[in-house]
């Protein structure tokens, strides 16, 4: 599993020693001195009086009992005496008292201007004259930022908060060092700390900044995959300033290659204060499955299935899938895949697709082929062909797929029922382009639960390149998560399509060839209604999902791993040039369910000409 805040317990651990302890230890006792400049002793007091400097702790020591009948402050050149006397509990016409003393001297340092600070009793005729002897920080002259690679130096000046030009406050500096950890804690930087505060005589101030880099990457865990496919998914490597924003996306990228069943990253002391090293550790699953089967189908008849498909094939990152079966009415069939997620060492994924199949769909008229309210009939339509695509990334949230498609297809003659008047399909090749350009910021491909996935697609059929058709298809599909609390989510979808041809076709018909047009009803469309229900040249769909964990329900709180859904959706087809759409809704209840061997889902829907039950391995959208 992946731990989003692994790197955030090792922040001080790892940080080493914090601001150099002239900067951040605070100045507790008379004399010391935050912020000397280099090389320059404080100055001495001036001759004459008493001094009294008793340090913290010390043993009560009795005092003359005597009159303060003046308090004086020496020693400022630009810090008032009213600012530094407005701190003194001391006041004149009060009798010297040495705790109020002490306090004193503790507040003038706690004021943060001062190096040092002590008090000297002088004789008066009326008293006695209370004088604060303070040593003055310098006045800041310039400062500078060293260190910095990943934030910049006026975002860091910023976040101090030392103006030149102004008396040196160590309260400031030390409040303006942690300001400047947590800008880049912020971002990520969790190892980062303010190493160093220097001051020399001129008053120039130099902040340095240890940011925390990755002195080494190590994976751990590995028996099949190698060890490049886990590094081309990481976005942090050695010499990089360890951030753990940047860990955590990298880890969740791991994850989602489905290969491993738990990620991890360990950091861990490098060989200097400042360095770390991170442990990948991952846990491998199962990606190699094979499929046999003997089933039977009361269209089809007797089927034999054999299919192996394996997600991480060879330990290269690599997905194969290939598939074949066998019946006396459909024949030999063989559908054949292959996903490359690095084509030519770029991050561009190659998706390869050849098959042959022959299939048996129930068609369904509309009004205007039959006499009757609609009446339905099977077919054989036989397909051979594939596909080659490329996707590559544009950013992080935008991606570009462009590729081609050659597909045959032809049709026999109907099972039983009545086909249209005329020919009913139009063999022929389809040779066309494909482009979709796709926006994704959801917070989990698989499971998402907030966020926005939209794709925007066409497919451009030419008959100059050996097809036997011409068209264009327009495809808009987007989704958005809306998190309800802390497990639950609201989805919302919409997919709209239409192709653009010359049509010749009689009024009321479809003018796209039967095998491009756009179909409705079945487990990822309209759930209510059986499997192509609809078709025709342009479509809409939209659909709604409310998904909460099964366990939230009371008397369901063991079963874990199960995802209650309550769907409704609606949509219709229309030829060309029939008008408006007639939205044909349904609704039901669904179960997406994790298992050892992949997740699946089983949905329930109602419609107006009854229920339909589906079971399907992903989720819809």
């Amino acid at each position: 599993m992946i731990v989003p805040d692994v790197c955030t317990r090792i922040v001080r651990a790892l940080a080493g020693a914090l601001v150099g302890t002239l900067l951040l230890s605070g100045a507790g006792s008379v004399g010391a001195q935050p912020f000397p400049p280099s090389g320059q002793p404080p100055a001495p007091p001036p001759p004459g009086g008493q001094p009294f400097t008793p340090p913290p702790g010390a043993p009560p020591q009795t005092l003359p009992q005597q009159k303060v009948a003046e308090v004086v402050v020496r020693g400022n050149d630009h810090i008032s005496a009213d600012q530094i006397q407005a701190v003194l509990l001391t006041k004149v016409n009060d009798p010297l008292n040495e705790e109020k003393l002490r306090n004193d001297v503790q507040a003038i340092l706690g004021l943060g201007y001062f190096a040092d600070a002590v008090v000297r009793i002088e004789p008066l005729p009326e008293g006695v004259r209370v004088v604060f002897v303070v040593v003055e920080n310098p006045v800041v002259t310039s400062v500078e930022i060293k260190g910095n690679t990943v934030v910049s130096t006026d975002d860091i000046l910023k976040a101090l908060g030392v103006p030149a030009g102004q008396v040196l406050n160590t309260i400031t500096m030390r409040s303006g060092a942690r300001a400047v950890e947590k800008l880049y804690q912020d971002k990520g930087y969790v190892l980062a700390r303010v190493s160093d505060v220097s001051v020399n005589p001129e008053g120039a101030v130099t902040v340095t900044l240890a940011e925390g880099r990755i002195e080494a990457v190590t994976i751990e865990g590995l028996h099949k995959t190698k060890e490049y496919v886990v590094r081309r998914e990481l976005q942090f490597g050695p010499g990089d300033v360890f951030n753990a924003n940047v860990v955590n996306v990298s880890l969740k990228r791991l994850f989602q290659l489905q290969y491993f069943s738990d990620v991890k990253a360990q950091p861990g002391p490098g060989t200097t204060p400042d360095t770390v090293d991170v442990t990948v550790q991952v846990t491998e699953e199962r990606t190699a499955t094979l499929s046999l089967g003997v089933g039977y189908a009361t269209v089809g008849g007797i089927q034999g299935l054999v299919g192996l498909r394996d997600s991480d094939f060879g330990g290269n990152g690599q997905a194969v899938t290939a598939q074949y079966n066998n019946s006396a009415y459909n024949g030999n069939n063989y559908t054949l895949a292959f996903h490359e997620p690095y084509f030519l060492g770029h991050r561009t994924a190659l998706d390869v697709l050849g098959f042959n199949e022959t299939t048996i769909p129930t068609d369904y008229c509309t009004p205007n082929c039959t006499q009757g309210f609609f009446s339905s009939f099977q077919y054989n339509e036989y397909q051979a062909g594939g596909q080659v695509t490329l996707t590559q990334p544009l950013d992080t949230i935008w991606s570009l797929t462009y590729g081609g498609k050659s597909i045959n297809s032809n049709f026999g003659s109907p099972s039983f029922g009545t086909p249209p008047p005329g020919p009913f399909g139009t063999p022929g090749t389809v040779n066309a382009l494909l482009l979709t350009g796709a926006m994704d910021t959801r917070n989990d491909p698989f499971s998402p639960t907030s966020g926005d996935h939209l794709a925007l697609s066409t497919e451009l059929a030419f008959a100059a390149v050996g097809g036997n058709f011409e068209f264009q298809k327009y495809e808009l599909d987007y989704s958005h998560f809306f998190p309800i609390g802390s497990d639950s989510t609201f989805v919302a979808h919409a997919h709209l399509g239409t192709g653009n041809i010359p049509c010749t076709a009689p009024a009321g018909q479809p003018c796209l060839p039967l095998q491009e047009q756009f179909y409705l009803g079945g487990p990822s469309t309209l759930r209510g209604f059986a499997n192509g229900r609809f078709r025709g040249d342009q479509e809409v769909v939209f659909s709604g999902e409310y998904r909460f964990p099964l366990s939230s329900i009371g008397l369901f709180k063991s079963f874990s791993g199960i995802t209650t859904i309550l769907f409704a959706d609606a949509g219709d087809v229309e030829p060309f040039g029939t008008g408006s759409f007639s939205l044909k809704p349904d609704y039901g209840i669904g179960f997406a369910i994790k298992t050892p061997i992949g997740p699946f889902r089983i949905d329930y829907g109602l419609s107006s000409e009854g229920s339909q039950l589906w079971i399907s391995s992903s989720a819809l959208f």
